[in-house]
């Protein structure tokens, strides 16, 4: 980060970890760090594992002053590790003036994998940065036996480019790290990979014991061959990066939810109504126009909607994106919206026969997009002047060839007022007052 020719600035980094303050990982990762940033560490007094994100509600902590080779700054805290970021993010702004760039919390001795991500406190400390709208990343190393402490150098030479990763992502998003416990020269490389749900490479229970009282104990359960969880990367030699996202609802359950309390026999799909749209169509002025009135009368009739973005055309429309509140959201790259999973998923939430299509550009994405839904079995209605394309030809062309394919090409209007014919009276006059606007 450049402030000027000869001023570096260097990314401010939080550090903690379940471990304690003490712990080998952590001041492996501080040292590292220090090279390429300013590094602040807050971390619990003694052991915090399976502690998950609880936080000291009822009780004082006392915050205590320690020296850490590395750090700028460094306390330790009598608390967990959700308390350590928690405590820490405020302090750091309000008494040091200093927001961080990063949490990142660890190393962890142990595997932090599929089910283990939901009780440890190395990935709360960095839940707890991602809540906080901080980019944040948990790493630890794991293995069957006993753990090696000299076994964390590959995951340490990886921190810029974890850094890099996580800056590419939402910053609600965590970036759970595991690398298995071997020397660097055995590991074959890094992937990407789904965290393992639950039933899947690990469990955990409680072990009855000889004088009557249980302990918690984990033990490994099948691993499949398909190479698609964590859990099976590290088995095979590889640090596996999984992002875990912190929001509470699921898309799909809500989709499927509001499918049980509102009509879904129509879906709309508006394609990439997105800042750079206008720059790939002809008429933008009637296009934007006629997507603001299509969001506005979905929105007021509680029709599911979904907007396809692509991942180089900027934010959606403001236009489109004051109405469209509820409507989910399918990231492409190719210019058929099929070839994002997430279309499939909602989809498949709903009970519905007919799709609406608007959006553009006609001859690229719309006419790519059609034939997938065609193939499903829906009914697909293309609504002629919600769409467009850089030639007025070439938009003619398409719509004659998705007609010949299958496709009724009709109206905003027509097709709106369809919808409306059900609703009552006071949001079908309301529909009617938004398409004469």
């Amino acid at each position: 980060m450049k402030k000027s020719e000869n001023e570096i600035v260097m990314p401010k980094v939080l550090v903690t970890n379940d471990d304690g303050i003490d712990a080998h990982g952590l001041t492996v990762l501080v040292e590292a760090l220090s090279k390429h940033a300013d590094v602040y560490v807050v971390a619990p007094a003694d052991q915090q594992s399976g502690k998950s994100h609880s936080i000291t509600f009822l009780r004082e902590v006392t915050p205590q002053e320690r020296d850490v080779k590395g750090a700028v700054a460094a306390w330790v805290l009598d608390g967990t590790p959700a308390d350590c970021v928690m405590w820490a993010i405020d302090y750091l702004e309000y008494e040091e003036g200093i927001t961080p760039d990063f949490v990142i919390s660890g190393i962890n001795l142990g595997f932090n994998t599929g089910l283990a991500a939901y009780y440890s406190g190395t990935v709360a400390g960095a839940r707890e940065g991602a809540i906080n709208g901080i980019r944040s990343i948990a790493l630890s190393v794991g293995g069957q036996g006993g753990m090696n402490v000299e076994h964390f150098d590959y995951l340490v030479g990886l921190l810029p480019r974890l850094m890099e990763m996580s800056m590419q992502i939402d910053p609600g998003i965590i970036l759970s790290v595991n690398a298995p416990d071997i020397p660097s020269w055995e590991i074959k490389g890094v992937r990407v990979a789904e965290t393992a749900p639950r039933g899947y490479g690990i469990r955990f229970f409680f072990e009855k014991k000889k004088n009557g009282n249980y302990q918690m104990t984990g033990g490994a359960d099948y691993l499949d061959d398909n190479m698609r969880y964590d859990i099976d990367w590290c088995a095979a030699s590889y640090v596996a990066v999984s992002p875990i996202p912190t929001t509470l609802s699921d898309p799909v359950a809500l989709m499927r939810l509001r499918g049980l309390t509102r009509e879904t026999e129509c879906l709309t799909l508006i394609i990439d109504p997105q800042e750079k749209m206008p720059a790939r169509v002809k008429n933008t002025e009637k296009l934007v126009s006629n997507l603001e009135k299509l969001s506005r009368a979905l929105d007021r009739m509680g029709m599911p909607v979904i907007i396809a973005e692509s991942y180089d055309m900027g934010e959606v429309l403001p236009q489109v994106k004051k109405y469209a509140r509820e409507a989910e959201t399918v990231r492409h790259i190719h210019p058929d919206v099929w070839t994002s999973p997430d279309l499939e998923k909602y989809t498949g939430a709903l009970d519905f026969r007919k799709v609406l299509i608007a959006g553009a550009a006609t001859n690229v994405e719309l006419l790519q997009t059609v034939p997938g839904f065609l193939r499903r079995g829906y009914d697909v209605v293309v609504l002629q002047d919600c769409c467009d394309s850089a030639d007025g030809p070439g938009h003619d062309l398409s719509l004659k060839m998705m007609e010949d394919m299958g496709c009724c090409i009709s109206t905003l209007e027509t097709e709106i007022m369809k919808l409306a014919g059900s609703c009552t009276k006071q949001i079908l006059d309301a529909v009617k007052n938004i398409l004469l606007a």
